[in-house]
């Protein structure tokens, strides 16, 4: 499935354009979790074909945005079983001070890639992750694709792991490490890695901090 996911994205990518919409079946203008509404739906006549959903919070029971993990994975395979892509961020607290997100202090990348100081506490909140990534199933059993986006708006630095927090070389560590983690200790292989920046003036800029051709499926 992920792998006709990427396929499919690939394929759909030289004629069109997938619209999407975040937790668009959590909420809307009005209402909460109410079942089969979609604001896309009721305004444009059809449901999304890309359904956002956001993993922050993961040790507890509702993310972020107040969104409850057990609903949002039946709505993550209601979107899966309507033949539409699921893409899931990751604002995770700051790991070294334990504050929001958007905390900056604490120099939190070079404290969590390997030989950093809570390099095991990383692994501990990825082991979690992995968990709820391996969680999500269709109605056959099969593992639903994701496209991941961790670490996104990486040339800003409104987030810990933004370009003032952090080096080129620490960045890129640290995506590698969640990936060959991910994939190679908790076995998940449902995931497409997207590697998306905020702003950037040139080529150069936007690829500053790539971690490689082996390590990123999609860019955004």
């Amino acid at each position: 499935e992920t792998k006709a996911l990427y396929f499919n994205l690939k394929e759909l990518a030289k004629t069109k354009v997938l619209f999407g919409h975040q937790d668009d079946l959590a909420y809307g203008v009005k209402w909460w979790a109410e079942p089969g509404r979609s604001d896309v739906k009721e305004t444009a006549g059809s449901y999304p074909a890309v359904y956002g959903w956001e993993i922050g919070n993961i040790e507890n029971e509702r993310n972020l945005d107040s969104v409850s993990f057990a609903e949002m994975k039946e709505w993550i395979r209601e979107g899966y079983e309507r033949g539409g892509v699921i893409t899931i961020s990751w604002h995770e607290h700051n790991p070294v001070t334990g504050g929001s997100t958007w905390d900056t202090s604490g120099s939190a990348v070079s404290h969590i890639i390997p030989g950093g100081s809570h390099h095991e506490f990383w692994k501990h909140k990825l082991d979690l992750l992995a968990e709820f990534m391996l969680s999500l199933k269709g109605n056959d059993g099969e593992l639903i694709p994701v496209v991941f986006r961790p670490y996104h708006e990486l040339t800003g630095s409104w987030f810990w792991w933004g370009k003032d927090l952090c080096t080129r070389e620490e960045f890129i560590k640290l995506w590698q490490f969640t990936f060959d983690y991910l994939t190679s200790e908790k076995n998940v292989h449902n995931l497409l890695y997207a590697y998306s920046t905020d702003f950037f003036d040139s080529e150069k800029y936007f690829l500053d901090r790539y971690p490689g051709n082996a390590y990123v499926d999609v860019l955004g």
